[in-house]
């Protein structure tokens, strides 16, 4: 049986990729309808990187989206009745284009008989696609993270392959977390952005006073620990486990504050053990078609084909000016959010405290947080989470 597919693709290209690949067959001919601008943007490459190239997009580019007739002459070009069904995708595009799109197929159903057309659309904020006049209803196959970030234009370069310490050290870690802790982990973060020496992922640091290296501090000051700043960081290393007689850049950045993503990356996969590998990741590294790079501490598509990611944050606080940076922070992830799609959340993880007008500006910018009450209340974190990563 010969089939095509026709989906109309705007900026929202993830509703095509699951339309496409909970419908089509290898060999299938896929349709796209779309505009000039989205043409330009990229739209139709995202769509097909997206699927994994596994079908040659076929496109009808219109340039007055508001045209009826113009899409029509489009569709007219093409020889519907050799195929033996037609699957139309209504989801995206103009009122206008949907509409257009479903005139012409219905009348050339009413006309030909053949194709046989079958009319789909995804509703807002569900992981489904319903069959028009009936009760039809599809799941979608999971989307991987890559495929999601695929569809608008991202591209992964890099990520953590797996926690550097055990969950259980991690989270004995953040429940033991306290003002040494705290201290501990800002003394750490100076090393980690030291002009000099440069640390390499390989290169053994030791921590005795007598070998302690020669720092220079991204302020360009020379830093010379003192001997209790010096026991307070031999604390921290053998609480996580290292030997201080030699640590290493990963060592540094899990102590500075790499402790905290590792903990919620261990309680997603607590929270949600259905995700495989290629659903979530840690330490994220991300770049856009226009060349902006990102990390995101921990990212993930859940079971709804919808996209979470969390920025964890030991502190909110400029530690030179005492400047808290928690609206900057809000408002990068209201920013960055747009380049995910509107199945985006954004997720603050922080051991910080919040004063209640910042939880407040959270709330109105759809940002959610876990604070540090919100993790030493054990049965209101699991909720909590539920509502976060699931829904």
């Amino acid at each position: 049986m010969k089939t095509s597919l026709l989906t109309l693709l705007s900026d929202q290209v993830v509703p095509s990729v699951l339309f496409i690949s909970s419908l089509a067959e290898i060999g299938d001919d896929v349709f796209v309808v779309t505009t000039q601008k989205m043409k330009d943007k990229g739209k139709i490459n995202d769509l097909e990187e997206s699927l994994g190239r596994k079908w040659k997009i076929r496109e009808i580019v219109v340039q007055n989206e508001d045209s009826i007739s113009e899409l029509s002459s489009h569709l007219d070009m093409i020889r519907w009745i050799e195929y033996d069904a037609a699957y139309i995708d209504l989801t995206l595009g103009t009122k206008i284009m949907s509409l257009a799109v479903h005139s012409y197929f219905s009348r050339f159903g009413e006309l030909y008989g053949k194709p046989t057309i079958n009319f789909y659309y995804q509703p807002v904020g569900k992981n489904q696609l319903k069959k028009i006049d009936t009760n039809e209803v599809i799941n979608p196959p999971l989307l991987t993270l890559n495929e999601y970030l695929a569809a608008y234009g991202i591209t992964a370069s890099n990520q953590q392959e797996k926690c550097l310490v055990p969950a259980q050290t991690t989270n004995a870690v953040l429940l033991q977390y306290n003002e040494r802790w705290r201290e501990a982990s800002r003394l750490f973060r100076i090393l980690r952005n030291a002009n000099k020496p440069k640390w390499h992922s390989d290169r053994l640091i030791p921590l005795g006073s007598e070998t302690f290296p020669t720092i220079i501090k991204e302020t360009g000051e020379e830093w010379h620990p003192s001997e209790n700043e010096l026991q307070l960081m031999h604390e921290f290393c053998k609480a996580a486990g290292f030997d201080i007689d030699g640590i290493t850049r990963k060592h540094i950045e899990y102590l500075s504050g790499g402790w905290l993503e590792e903990w919620f990356y261990n309680k997603v996969k607590e929270i949600m053990p259905e995700l495989s590998a290629e659903q979530i990741a840690l330490s994220l590294k991300i770049k856009t078609k226009t060349g902006v790079e990102n990390e995101l501490d921990v990212a993930l598509v859940n079971t709804q084909n919808a996209f979470r990611y969390a920025e964890c944050k030991t502190s909110l606080t400029d530690e030179r000016s005492g400047h808290s940076f928690i609206v900057e922070t809000l408002y990068k992830q209201s920013a960055i959010r747009k380049n995910f799609g509107l199945s985006a959340a954004p997720i603050i993880v922080t051991v910080d405290e919040m004063k209640d007008s910042s939880i407040k500006r959270a709330k109105d910018l759809d940002i959610r947080i876990i604070s540090f009450d919100d993790i030493h209340n054990e049965d209101g974190l699991k909720q909590k989470l539920i509502e976060y990563l699931k829904k």
